[in-house]
Parts: structure tokens; sequence; C-alpha cells
């Protein structure tokens, strides 16, 4: 969803309203990662979520678009233990996940100030 959501400019698109539309009835939990990134409770609805993103500005949308991609991406490559790696892979994998949480940490930074 927050790939449609805004094209880090803030600015809805037609279809990420006609989701928030569908989404704004619905009580099911959004997923942790739409909850990290939008400051909620891990027991948020889909509700909550749409209440919360329709309350933001056009900045606070665009960084909350640009934060789901990095967290997202930690997710991903949290996912791709490098297992019978050989060392120097192992390495560099841990040496990318380091990068990545430093992004994650100054992320959530960001959010907090915007958002909080």
């Amino acid at each position: 969803m927050l790939n449609s959501l805004a094209d880090f400019d803030g600015e809805l698109s037609e279809q990420a309203i006609e989701l928030l539309d569908e989404l704004k009835t619905r009580s099911d939990r959004v997923p942790p990662l739409y909850a990290d990134v939008f400051l909620l409770p891990h027991a948020a609805t889909c509700s909550d979520l749409v209440v919360r993103i329709t309350s933001l500005s056009q900045e606070q949308v665009a960084i909350a678009s640009y934060a789901f991609q990095i967290f997202r991406f930690y997710e991903q490559i949290l996912r791709a233990n490098p297992g019978d790696s050989s060392p120097q892979q192992k390495a560099a994998y841990e040496s990318q996940i380091e990068r990545v949480r430093l992004s994650v940490a100054r992320t959530k930074a960001a959010l907090a100030e915007s958002l909080g």
C-alpha cells in the first residue's frame, strides 16, 4: 500500500486514496511494519491507520513513505541470512546490516520528530 501512497513527494495518489477509502471501515490489525512507520500501537487497525495517514501533512506522508522503504529493505536483508557463505561474504553482509541499522535508526528519529 505504501508504494502507492506517495511518490516521496507526499501527495496521495488516486490509487492510494481509493485504497484508504476501502481500508477505513476495516477492523483488521495492520502489519507491524505499518504500525512502526506511522508510530501506531501494534494493536492498531486498518481504520486507525487511515485516520493517522489522513491527519498527516504532505511532508509527513513523504517522510513515512521513505521510512517504509528503509524499514522494508531492513526486513528483507535480515531474511537474507548468508548461512554457508564464505567469510568475506559474511563480513560484507554484516557490514551492510550495520549500515542499514544506522539508516533505520536515523529514519526512526526523523519519524519521531515529524510524526511525534
